[in-house]
């Protein structure tokens, strides 16, 4: 929707797995042909988008490698980046572009799409050595047409920081309603304000899609919980021996840092 509302005279295809939904694609005039067969998908494709489950994109990958038109570029917009670029950059050499737009929400499929969902959304790029420049080059255009705002790294670096970025809010966030679940009355989430909602927002999230998400992220995920749970247990602590002092400047320091976040372009970005 991006892509066609900004690039309209860019030539469209989309692989999927629903031949209902791709019709539904097709009749909204979102693209200009659709498969559920990927080679044909990307047939004389220029560039091509991995825009599955990580854990999907090797085995589509393998059934690409050797398909596509020369001097093709293949990206992907994968929140895990270090497994997808150990697998996919020998598939399609120097001409792969790992990268991950920071964008998106807690709901899923065509319903939840929108056009400006990249407006002033960061988006990592993790080229290797390797990388072929022009084909980074290429697929930074490709998000800042879109509206993005393009930042690069290694792919672990990016694990690192997305695990404590992204990854682990989403776990704490599934924790969180998890805890209220088993720990209050069947019928309190009827009770619930401002801060519980907003806390848990992406914990109605695809559960498929953050498990394998977490699975595939999961040194980088299971330290950062490690490490928020030296901090819960230090404001326990604190609690604990009634010293305002310390969580006085615990959550001081915590809301600076806080405020000096940019704003989001929408509300929904995660």
């Amino acid at each position: 929707m991006a892509l066609r509302s900004r690039c309209p005279n860019v030539k469209i295809s989309v692989w999927g797995r629903s031949e209902e939904r791709l019709k539904e694609v097709l009749s909204r005039g979102l693209a200009d042909s659709a498969s559920t067969d990927p080679v044909a998908a990307a047939h004389g494709a220029g560039l091509v988008i991995l825009c599955t489950p990580v854990g999907s994109m090797t085995e589509i990958g393998a059934l690409l490698a050797g398909k596509l038109s020369p001097g093709a570029i293949v990206t992907d917009a994968g929140s895990v980046k270090l497994c997808v670029t150990e697998k996919l950059a020998p598939l399609f050499g120097g001409r792969f572009v790992g990268g991950h737009p920071m964008a998106g929400s807690e709901r899923s499929g065509l319903a939840a799409a929108r056009s400006d969902l990249f407006n002033g959304a960061p988006c990592i790029l993790t080229p290797l050595p390797t990388t072929d420049p022009f084909a980074l080059q290429a697929v930074g255009a490709f998000w800042t047409s879109l509206g993005a705002a393009i930042t690069t790294m290694t792919p672990g670096e990016h694990d690192r920081l997305v695990a404590r970025m992204s990854h682990l809010p989403h776990a704490l966030a599934f924790a969180l309603v998890n805890l209220a679940k088993q720990s209050l009355p069947e019928d309190s989430l009827k009770l619930a304000g401002g801060s519980f909602r907003g806390a848990t927002r992406v914990a109605s999230s695809s559960p498929k899609l953050w498990s394998g998400i977490l699975i595939e992220n999961r040194r980088e995920t299971a330290s950062a919980l490690r490490e928020m749970s030296g901090l819960l247990d230090s404001i326990a602590e604190s609690l604990d021996q009634e010293q305002s002092d310390s969580l006085l400047d615990f959550l001081t320091r915590a809301k600076e840092y806080r405020d000096s976040l940019p704003l989001p372009a929408h509300d929904e970005l995660s």
